[in-house]
């Protein structure tokens, strides 16, 4: 798993593995960035019910802000995410663990981490000072201890030796081991791509949602870099003999050509038998037809293997032609989707849940009952505007109830559509009497 995690990081970070790097589509990021709007395009989350819920909604939103924003991506890329709340203050951060930076060292029966150690890491000089964070859950005395040991070493790639933590700048007011009781669940969450993990059957961890296209991605690098070969291999040029250009009357030398025009014109030797004292024009056909159809192919079978919609990265004038076809790609994409959006509110209702623990043991906000709720949309599949159009001709036909359309477009129930979105008779006549 460690491999595949540093396979899929480097691709994410260079662009996809390719015989040539100035040639890349950079499909890891794409892919990943893509899948990030689909799960969050259309997400509400807040947090309600009391005081408390107020306090946790505040911090939790920011957070989620900056998951979307900036680790999302990276999150989908490397198959996971832990979320880790600690106080500053009187607030509530959360530390964003990218997968290739903490390892889980226990699971509890569902598959879920209940353990794991996590690593930061400083630079200071010539120094590298790493800290590994062990969080440890005991179900049975519900305790979760936190113990923090700090290394130093001249080497990144080597951990070192131990040090005390007071002698690493920032990292002086962490207690070394410190125990929490009367706690139900782990003081941190994961969020994992919830597809079957091929590189190891046995693993509950995630996998990368481009996994299934690693030798897939480099293919679409290299037919990219032959088509951009194609188009300079093919670029207009005159052939001509060097008789042919102006010399410097004083030094007999050739003049150089007109900034722009050296690609244009090829000079060769007169004694040169293969071009003639006459211009010849290089102008060959571009093969640009079948070597794009050849790129669209590998980004359909791309978007298949990941469980995207055909379209979203290929050529859309390309894809399936029938309704059937088309909706049954939609179908695929929505399904995986909504997995991931099912798989991230877990995650972070196990992260407001820890968020909630850390604010009674500090005390910073009254105790009271909150909940989260999520809202994620499904415009993956279905156009809203069209299902609305086609939702308002049933109520214009009388086929329709309008408090269902309000209820539907606004996410409401029926009588809160009813008493609070439909207007009165009183307000229809005011509304008119203005408009006259």
């Amino acid at each position: 798993m460690q491999s595949a995690i540093d396979t899929w990081l480097e691709m994410y970070r260079y662009h996809g593995s390719t015989a040539n790097k100035n040639y890349s589509l950079d499909l890891p990021a794409a892919i990943a960035s893509e899948f990030v709007r689909l799960v969050t395009a259309e997400s509400e989350l807040t947090i309600s019910g009391s005081q408390r819920a107020d306090y946790l909604n505040k911090q939790f939103i920011k957070a989620f802000f900056y998951f979307v924003i900036f680790r999302a991506e990276a999150a989908l890329a490397l198959g996971s995410m832990a979320f880790k709340p600690y106080v500053s203050g009187d607030k509530i951060l959360v530390d964003m663990v990218r997968a290739d930076r903490y390892v889980p060292t226990a699971f509890d029966d569902s598959g879920e981490a209940s353990s794991a150690v996590f690593m930061a890491r400083k630079v200071i000089g010539k120094k590298y000072y790493t800290r590994l964070e062990t969080h440890t859950f005991d179900s049975e005395a519900k305790t979760y201890t936190v113990e923090n040991k700090a290394y130093i070493s001249y080497d990144s790639g080597v951990l070192g030796r131990e040090t005390d933590l007071t002698s690493v700048p920032g990292w002086e007011q962490l207690q070394a081991v410190q125990t929490i009781a009367n706690v139900q669940r782990p003081l941190f969450s994961v969020f994992r791509v919830p597809q079957s993990n091929t590189v190891d059957l046995d693993s509950p961890l995630g996998i990368s949602v481009y996994a299934h296209a690693t030798d897939l991605i480099p293919e679409a690098n290299e037919q990219w870099a032959r088509i951009n070969w194609e188009f300079k291999g093919s670029e207009l040029a005159v052939d001509a003999s060097e008789d042919l250009f102006r010399k410097d009357k004083k030094t007999g030398k050739l003049i150089d050509l007109p900034v722009g025009s050296k690609r244009l014109f090829r000079k060769h030797y007169a004694s040169d038998k293969k071009v003639s004292d006459d211009m010849q024009v290089f102008s060959p056909a571009i093969r640009d037809s079948s070597l794009f159809n050849g790129l669209n192919h590998i980004l359909q079978r791309i978007e298949f293997n990941c469980g995207l919609a055909y379209g979203t990265i290929s050529e859309p004038a390309d894809i399936e032609k029938t309704a059937e076809e088309i909706r049954s790609s939609k179908q695929r994409s929505y399904t995986y989707v909504s997995n991931i959006q099912k798989s991230l509110e877990g995650a972070l209702e196990q992260l407001v849940y820890a968020m909630d623990v850390y604010a009674d043991l500090y005390e910073l906000a009254p105790s009271g009952e909150y909940e989260l709720n999520c809202t994620w949309g499904d415009s993956v599949l279905e156009d809203t505007d069209k299902e609305f159009s086609r939702r308002l001709q049933l109520v214009t036909a009388g086929k329709l109830k309008p408090e269902k359309l309000l209820s539907w477009y606004f996410g409401v129930d029926e009588d809160t559509a009813r008493n609070e979105y439909m207007p009165t008779e009183t307000e229809l006549f005011n509304a008119d009497s203005i408009r006259i």
